[in-house]
């Protein structure tokens, strides 16, 4: 029932954008007026129920366009940090609805719409309103939606499902670099632009159209996720020690160690004992007697040994005296 609602909202801002942004004639007038009466009616029976959005979105077709006619650009705001898609249409040559300018390996897009009153002259298509996916000749308006989202150094066009959220998000398109301005969206090989088409006659809806299913397209998707391991801790790193010079510290000078003098007993050595021979009536006699026996001619006649000191230190001649 919402997603009923929703659709019939899509196609009514469809026509409201193809009124406003087409070149009109009294012919062109007749046949909107009668495309909006059957599109509503149509989708005003699908949102109660009388019909399925699967039957209400098979009476859209589609319509192949001019890619030269129409820029998919990557429109920034919150000063740069974000973008969103913008798709811009020339619909007549009276003025260009926008330049492009080589900057690296992206291209630059300077939106001139903004500069003049662009009415019959450019269309644009900001929002679901006015672009949606469209697979294999099927709607996918209520099952994906369109976002513009910064990746690896690159800005993305991706298709997000909303009603399954298991499936993976699809790549449409890339700006090929990164920055904060307006950008413009090369398509992935396979997607191109069409316009939906409703009973025969084509609305102001642009569709991000690839022939293949939903479902090869999602396997292809999944096939391209890189594999999802799980994260090791962080291993510590071990740094290895540093073989550094041992430090030499200088010498300390230190007082050299005086030792007391060790008292010591003067070595005593052992009295030399001299031999002495026997001495028989060995008698003493004072210097001066010897003296006075020269003058009176008398001279012993003795046995005269060597003299032998005495501990006392008096001369001791041992001899022996004949008178």
């Amino acid at each position: 029932m919402t997603e009923n609602f929703f659709s019939s909202r899509r196609v009514m801002a469809d026509i409201s954008t193809r009124q406003r942004y087409q070149p009109h004639t009294s012919t062109t007038m007749n046949t909107s007026s009668r495309v909006t009466v059957a599109a509503l009616a149509t989708l005003t029976a699908a949102s109660f129920g009388n019909v399925s959005p699967a039957s209400a979105a098979g009476m859209f077709g589609q319509q192949e366009v001019d890619q030269n006619k129409f820029a998919l650009i990557a429109s920034p705001y919150a000063n740069g940090n974000a973008h969103q898609l913008l798709i811009v249409e020339q619909i007549s040559n009276a003025r260009p609805c926008w330049s492009e300018s080589q900057a690296g390996s992206m291209t630059a897009i300077n939106p001139l719409l903004t500069e003049f009153d662009f009415t019959n002259i450019c269309g644009r298509s900001i929002d679901s309103n006015g672009y949606s996916l469209r697979t294999a000749g099927e709607d996918q308006n209520w099952k994906y939606s369109l976002r513009v989202a910064k990746k690896d150094n690159d800005i993305l066009l991706l298709g997000s499902p909303t009603s399954d959220r298991s499936a993976p998000e699809l790549l449409i398109g890339r700006v090929r670099g990164n920055t904060n301005g307006f950008a413009k969206i090369y398509l992935e090989p396979g997607w191109r632009l069409t316009k939906r088409v409703y009973n025969g006659s084509p609305v102001g809806h642009i569709y991000l159209t690839n022939d293949q299913t939903i479902a090869s397209l999602n396997a292809t998707a999944l096939a391209a996720r890189p594999p999802i391991t799980t994260p090791l801790p962080p291993v510590k790193p071990v740094t290895p020690p540093v073989a550094t010079k041992p430090e030499t510290k200088p010498p300390v000078a230190t007082k050299p160690e005086t030792k007391p003098p060790v008292a010591s007993n003067p070595e005593t050595k052992p009295p030399v004992s001299t031999p002495t021979q026997p001495q028989t009536n060995v008698k003493k006699y004072p210097w001066w007697q010897f003296w006075n026996w020269g003058k009176k001619g008398v001279q012993p006649t003795s046995t005269t040994q060597a003299p032998v000191p005495s501990q006392s230190g008096t001369v001791v001649v041992p001899t022996t005296l004949n008178y």
